[in-house]
């Protein structure tokens, strides 16, 4: 009877150390998975603090596809119109959600998916200029589509500059968006052409001319690509395969100082040797000695002479106003881009 006792206390004691091992084991288990779950979400919160005040994930809804990419990838062209669309303060007044919270751009989901590879890219290059921006398109036959959504969204040189093209009169100096001054003289010092390799390198310049007494605006003013202004030539003789073509091509002025422009953009550049340098409007064709002294539409003809003593003929001019060579109330000016 007492063996029997014992033998029961002996495995109700058994039973009670297993209950309890297991009771602890399950107590050290939970704990330490508490502890586990309390680090990892001291983890995530982190993150999420960096994100936010770093960088934070935008969730997009483009014609119907979501897609996800951060707010850095879409400011990366700074004061574009995208740009500004997603900086923190505007997003609630320029954005339209979808109902699950996601921006809604109405625009194709291959055009945009392509777009932010290259704003991916963009952004990693930290001397990028607004003014040399190349976003291309998927493929030929979209680049039309595709430059209607850039356009739309800022993302194109041209937003970024004003004006972008032609002729101008009284052009005011406030409403110059972009351009940069690189060079300003009176008529009475002849023009050096060195100037548009030396300081005045952009890949476009704005040429302008004026009175001293007007700093405020441009009497008259064109805009041009650099090759096109350095190196003015007829159609046709300008370009093989694409590039421009540097040897044995037709100049815009002849030895007899005949010039035929073709114009590039609204505007005729025209240059003669250590003579002179200019433009018209349009396409023209007319005599230059050394500079040119047309009447028919004499307000959009600019003419700058790169000799010293102009002995005859006539001399330099600002739209009608005339033989200014050896005037120190006009001044010529050059703007240019990056």
């Amino acid at each position: 009877m007492m063996l029997s006792r014992l033998f029961i206390i002996g495995l109700l004691i058994s039973i009670y150390g297993v209950f309890s091992h297991r009771t602890i084991v399950r107590s050290i288990s939970l704990g330490e998975d508490a502890f586990i779950v309390k680090r990892e979400t001291n983890v995530l919160s982190k993150n999420n603090k960096e994100v936010e005040g770093h960088d934070d994930v935008i969730e997009l809804n483009i014609g119907g596809q979501k897609m996800t990419t951060l707010r850095s990838t879409l400011t990366a062209v700074p004061k574009s119109k995208l740009s500004l669309m997603f900086q923190k303060e505007n997003a609630k007044k320029m954005l339209s959600l979808d109902k699950q919270g996601a921006v809604f751009l109405d625009y194709n989901p291959l055009y945009f998916s392509y777009l932010l590879d290259q704003l991916r890219e963009i952004k990693r290059m930290s001397d990028q200029s607004v003014y040399n921006l190349q976003i291309s398109a998927p493929y030929m036959s979209s680049h039309v589509n595709f430059t209607h959504m850039l356009i739309d969204l800022g993302l194109t040189p041209d937003y970024f500059l004003s004006p972008t093209e032609g002729t101008h009169l009284n052009l005011t100096i406030d409403s110059l968006a972009g351009w940069k001054e690189c060079y300003r003289s009176t008529y009475n010092t002849p023009f050096d052409l060195s100037v548009l390799t030396k300081s005045c390198n952009g890949s476009r310049l704005l040429v302008g001319c004026r009175l001293a007494t007007n700093r405020k605006r441009l009497a008259l003013a064109a805009i041009g690509e650099r090759e096109d202004i350095f190196h003015p030539c007829l159609p046709k003789q300008c370009r093989i395969n694409g590039k421009f073509k540097r040897r044995n091509r037709t100049l815009t002025c002849s030895s007899r100082h005949q010039c035929v422009t073709q114009a590039k953009r609204g505007v005729g550049w025209y240059h003669v040797p250590h003579q002179t340098w200019g433009f018209v409007r349009g396409s023209l064709s007319f005599a230059v000695n050394p500079c040119d002294a047309s009447n028919l539409d004499a307000d959009y003809r600019l003419c700058w002479s790169t000799q010293e003593n102009i002995q005859q003929g006539f001399g330099d001019r600002c739209g009608s106003a005339k033989n200014l060579q050896n005037s120190n109330k006009w001044e010529r000016l050059i703007y240019y881009i990056k």
